[in-house]
């Protein structure tokens, strides 16, 4: 397992460069001027900027404001290589749209994780862009659920624990949070399949889009660690809590109060 916060510094205490971090070092700390106008203009205004940037975006682009958009409600976040595995694009194809949709302002990196969409990218709303994405998703089918109705925990410090990591073949693509619901992504290196864990509270899920039985077999073969880092969380948490050794007791006693069902 490996994760992508362990690679060395230098000398100067920085962290390397990863391809992650190549694409937006010149904008970063300047906000983009139509970002700072957004909440300063009127519904004619702002469809006029609308309809400016709409017509400045690409194909590509759009694919990478279709997948960072989500639901309504979610904040969605990508590495640079998991848009190359979500979206089977080419490198410098992605960093070059990375790089017009950063100068539009409609996204933003997000230090070590990744990119998301502005809050002008947001108010956009991008509405043709699931029209034009063109996007094929394959079929997730569930591998293993876990009940966690037994405690209450905080999902964020959950999740970043898995933030990041990898799991041999398997590279961190990026994670939705949506209403208390956290769903964590990777892929295969190959692109051939990739592993969901969806983290609330009261369960978590572990699905895959693998098809072939050595794929699955592959898949199936990260449960244990992703269920362990899971419940090692959650147990880190409920140990900082008063009484949990009455809790620790109960669980001796009635073992299912944590089960984890295989399909």
């Amino acid at each position: 397992m490996t994760n992508e916060a362990d690679i060395s510094v230098d000398s100067g205490g920085d962290r390397s460069r990863l391809p992650d971090d190549i694409h937006t070092e010149s904008h970063a700390s300047l906000p983009s001027q139509q970002v700072l106008l957004v909440n300063n203009i009127d519904s004619n205004e702002s469809s006029a900027l609308s309809s400016k940037v709409l017509n400045e975006l690409h194909d590509n682009d759009n694919k990478i404001l279709s997948l960072l958009k989500g639901d309504a409600n979610s904040d969605t976040s990508y590495t640079f290589n998991g848009l190359v595995r979500e979206l089977s694009m080419h490198q410098q194809s992605l960093s070059r749209s990375i790089k017009r949709l950063v100068d539009l302002g409609l996204i933003e990196q997000i230090k070590h994780y990744g990119f998301r969409l502005t809050k002008l990218g947001r108010h956009l709303g991008m509405a043709n862009t699931s029209e034009n994405s063109n996007i094929e998703y394959r079929k997730y089918t569930q591998l293993a659920y876990l009940d966690m109705h037994f405690t209450k925990f905080n999902i964020d410090r959950v999740t970043s624990k898995l933030t990041g990591k990898w799991f041999e073949n398997l590279r961190w693509v990026g994670k939705i949070n949506d209403l208390g619901v956290s769903i964590l992504k990777w892929k295969r290196y190959d692109n051939s399949f990739g592993i969901n864990v969806t983290i609330m509270q009261g369960s978590l899920m572990i699905e895959s889009d693998a098809s072939l039985e050595k794929e699955i077999v592959e898949a199936a073969r990260t449960i244990p660690k992703i269920v362990g880092m899971v419940t090692d969380s959650i147990l880190e948490q409920f140990n900082s809590q008063p009484g949990a050794n009455n809790y620790l007791a109960m669980s001796r006693a009635y073992p299912g109060l944590n089960k984890t069902q295989y399909n």
